[in-house]
């Protein structure tokens, strides 16, 4: 499971074959959201979390560290950076107006974070 922190809304993101990202889902930034984002985590039953952050952003360890005592999971910090205008372009390219896009855009963003963890991984297996 992948979370796109954002002031307003928060994307989730899953991967059911390990291999391939897919948008889940957008969540309100309000009220306990770690507690929120724990009990998802616990009902997808992701084995990790990719909490993505950006840079110089103390506020994401905080995090980070609730869900991983909340959900007794790893929780793995990775870079967003761009990940947004990444996810912009991609539902431009299938047709999305503004409107739609802007809907979606969050839960867009994390499976672009999710799939950036998710082929990393892959690259490092093929390593080794």
């Amino acid at each position: 499971m992948a979370i796109d922190w954002g002031a307003r809304r928060i994307g989730i993101a899953t991967s059911e074959s390990g291999s391939l990202a897919t948008p889940h889902s957008v969540l309100r930034n309000e009220g306990d959201v770690a507690e929120k984002l724990a009990n998802l985590a616990r009902e997808l039953e992701a084995e990790t979390i990719v909490l993505g952050v950006a840079r110089n952003a103390p506020k994401f360890h905080d995090l980070a560290e609730q869900l991983r005592q909340k959900t007794c999971r790893p929780v793995v910090l990775w870079d967003e950076e761009l990940s947004t205008v990444e996810a912009a372009e991609q539902l431009r390219a299938r047709g999305k107006n503004r409107r739609d896009a802007q809907r979606e855009i969050d839960m867009h963003a994390a499976a672009v974070i999710l799939q950036s963890y998710l082929d990393h991984q892959e690259d490092g297996h093929r390593a080794s």
